[in-house]
């Protein structure tokens, strides 16, 4: 089983990843991408950090189950699931898109694949948003507003509708969207 956290930027979704992961007992897939490390990050925990050129060799060698492109401010920014660090047998988690969502079907199945979504309001994501990049060396604001409009136009109610997730209101407490994550954890975990 895959169980797959999807939402917008700063929807909270990688705020709860490991901590899903340990009181769960399940394996993190960790993705591979191309852009530079934020402060915090680290190499094979948060992503693998990879080179532009390593990841086009990963793809051309049929080992991504997903790759997806992005025109940065910055430049061209990919972020790939390596299927080499996958055995379907476990139970994983990962935080990801719907794009990577329908891939990841495609790949290994809709009864393997688990979405759970992320809710949140934009004034609040944007507020947590800012509270991050304050913390970089160098804030990119810039390129979350990109971000930002980009996910407006990839986060609709028509995918929650079509893929019917699991959501997770994350407005409130933290005790308030940790309890709503155990309901839907132990649910998908009984089955």
């Amino acid at each position: 089983m895959i169980a797959m956290f999807i939402g917008p930027s700063s929807s909270g979704k990688d705020t709860y990843f490991y901590k899903t992961i340990l009181k769960y007992s399940l394996n993190p897939i960790i993705l591979s991408t191309t852009r530079p490390m934020r402060v915090g990050e680290i190499d094979k925990k948060t992503y693998y950090f990879i080179s532009q050129e390593k990841m086009d060799l990963l793809e051309k060698e049929g080992k991504l189950v997903e790759r997806r492109n992005y025109n940065t401010i910055n430049g061209i920014w990919s972020y790939a699931t390596n299927s080499e660090n996958i055995d379907i047998s476990k139970n994983y988690l990962v935080s990801n898109t719907w794009e990577a969502y329908k891939k990841y079907i495609n790949f290994y199945g809709e009864s393997v694949i688990i979405p759970i979504y992320f809710q949140v309001d934009d004034d609040i994501r944007l507020e947590r948003a800012l509270a991050r990049e304050r913390k970089q060396a160098k804030p990119n604001y810039e390129e979350y507003c990109r971000r930002f409009l980009a996910d407006s136009k990839d986060f609709t109610k028509k995918e929650i509708d079509l893929y019917n997730p699991y959501i997770i209101n994350n407005n409130g407490t933290s005790m308030e969207t940790e309890k709503q994550l155990d309901n839907v954890m132990k649910l998908i975990l009984k089955k």
